[in-house]
């Protein structure tokens, strides 16, 4: 008769916790790759009903929220950053990606919601560069919220994730505070 499973010894591969923690790389990809195709499937379903040429604007789904159509050609928020605002917005993007996998694995020994953090910021900056590289006219936005009597903010699914991982950062950097303030600095870069 085989043993039971709580019999069997400690390097039985059965003997592990069914209950394993998610890695901080696979939970990072995986929330990354999520947000990414999200985004990148939403602004695909927008400009399929919204059209693409032209200021669709559509009743409000709720007060003071409604889809409309905008392609952003400019940094977040609709920001000019002169001539070169493509080229500098492609760089910090791409800096932005390198920092979030370099520094998931040390992050996620401090807080264990980085590696989410870094996902959602990761995955919207990955959304919005895939969009402002096949998109000769910008980044798609599609959902507008009333800002006041006659503005509008327009923003996409991307922009969404890349708040609440800024939100989640702002976690992240008070917990790496709090460890340097109690060990010091060398048990956060060490």
């Amino acid at each position: 008769m085989p043993p039971r499973p709580d019999e069997r010894g400690p390097g039985h591969p059965r003997s592990a916790p069914l209950n394993r923690r998610v890695s901080p790389t696979a939970a990072f990809a995986l929330c990354a790759t999520t947000v990414a195709v999200t985004d990148l499937a939403t602004k695909q379903i927008a400009a399929a009903r919204l059209g693409l040429h032209g200021a669709t604007r559509l009743p409000a789904l709720v007060p003071g929220v409604r889809l409309a159509l905008v392609l952003n050609n400019q940094s977040a928020f609709g920001i000019s950053l002169g001539r070169y605002t493509w080229h500098i917005n492609l760089a910090l993007t791409l800096v932005a990606l390198v920092l979030t996998i370099m520094l998931c694995r040390a992050l996620a020994t401090l807080d264990s919601w980085s590696p989410v953090m870094l996902g959602l910021i990761a995955g919207a900056a990955t959304g919005n560069l895939a969009s402002l590289i096949t998109s000769p006219h910008g980044v798609l936005d599609f959902i507008a919220v009333t800002t006041g009597p006659s503005h509008e903010l327009v923003f996409n699914l991307a922009d969404v994730a890349a708040c609440c991982g800024l939100v989640l950062l702002l976690r992240t950097a008070w917990t790496v505070v709090r460890e340097i303030s109690i060990n010091g600095p060398g048990t956060v870069i060490g």
